[in-house]
């Protein structure tokens, strides 16, 4: 039987995310939701302006939360209430209790909770992770993930919203080192105003990690570089090992492994897979065999807390500690 995925939210990531859950093998689309008309073709899909119409007239299996995140809770709890399950993109929601109650009502109601990291699905991030064992305990790690300037920040950079690029976009990089070296016990972090001059909300952020198992990570991230170069790169020391990912930002299509007790240094490329088709091929499949996402809702959770303790740490200068 065929998956049936409502699409909430059509802007232009909605767009993309609609159009690989369309050409998913046993997935349909049979209706989208959007506050305003869209111009795009639909493909057969039936547009609605609530979420909560599309919901009770199609009965969707599952929905795809595409909106700004101040709406998230809302919309989740309404597919939880019907169970529908629910693939949501990052940032999880604006606030940690928003993200409670989705966690909440996704535990309640027996539904599967997913958050949209893409980077865990990518093949360089997923061949580290199946790897980490071998290399044992994380010691060091250090991250460059530079966004160039975005024309508009619209709800990015709302006090009462996402609370700027940190939250919106930075979690990226956040939620990857939590995957590959573990849950996080404090944070510092130095930010600028440096592109969009706001009074309150940085744009640009250099901020340390310490894990709780004991290993150290600096990320530096935000949005002053240029489209046309940016690159990310990280690299991980382990006991037993190292570890570099890079590629054109989003794109960290380049994987080297180097075992200490090797000569050989490992290289691996794998053009074409920034995670997207994997991370929904991934919920299709925990929906159809009732099993758990690899970031459900308590792991989308851990990256926003970060990301809102650095904006803490920024503004009062001190260590914050989980």
């Amino acid at each position: 039987m065929s998956v049936r995925v409502g699409i909430v939210g059509l802007g232009w990531w909605g767009e993309q995310l609609m159009d690989f859950f369309r050409h998913t093998p046993g997935v349909e689309v049979p209706a989208v939701a959007n506050k305003s008309s869209v111009s795009r073709d639909l493909h057969g899909a039936r547009f609605y302006k609530e979420s909560k119409e599309m919901m009770d007239k199609e009965r969707p299996d599952a929905i795809v939360i595409a909106t700004p995140p101040t709406i998230h809770k809302e919309i989740a709890l309404q597919a939880a209430e019907r169970g529908i399950h629910v693939f949501c993109e990052k940032p999880m929601a604006a606030t940690l209790e928003d993200c409670d109650a989705m966690i909440a009502a996704a535990r309640e109601n027996k539904i599967k909770l997913m958050v949209a990291f893409k980077h865990r699905f990518s093949g360089s991030f997923a061949h580290l992770k199946a790897r980490t064992a071998d290399f044992g305990k994380p010691l060091w790690a250090m991250y460059t993930y530079p966004l160039w300037k975005v024309d508009d920040p619209g709800w990015k950079f709302q006090e009462k919203g996402t609370r700027g690029i940190i939250v919106e976009n930075v979690v990226h990089a956040i939620d990857g080192l939590i995957y590959l070296m573990g849950d996080v016990e404090s944070v510092y972090a130095e930010g600028n105003r440096a592109v969009f001059k706001h009074p309150t909300l940085p744009d640009s952020v250099i901020f340390t990690l310490r894990f709780k198992n004991g290993a150290i990570a600096a990320i530096g991230g935000g949005c002053t570089s240029d489209r046309r170069i940016s690159r990310e790169y990280l690299d991980i020391h382990y006991e037993g090992g190292l570890a570099q990912i890079e590629g054109k930002l989003d794109y960290p299509f380049n994987l080297r492994l180097l075992d200490r007790g090797k000569e050989e240094v490992e290289e691996y490329g794998y053009p074409g897979s920034d995670g997207v088709r994997e991370e929904v091929e991934h919920f299709i499949r925990c929906i159809r065999e009732d099993s758990e996402p690899i970031c459900n809702g308590v792991e989308g959770r851990k990256s926003l807390a970060v990301a809102l303790a650095i904006l803490q740490s920024i503004d009062s200068g001190r260590v914050v500690a989980f």
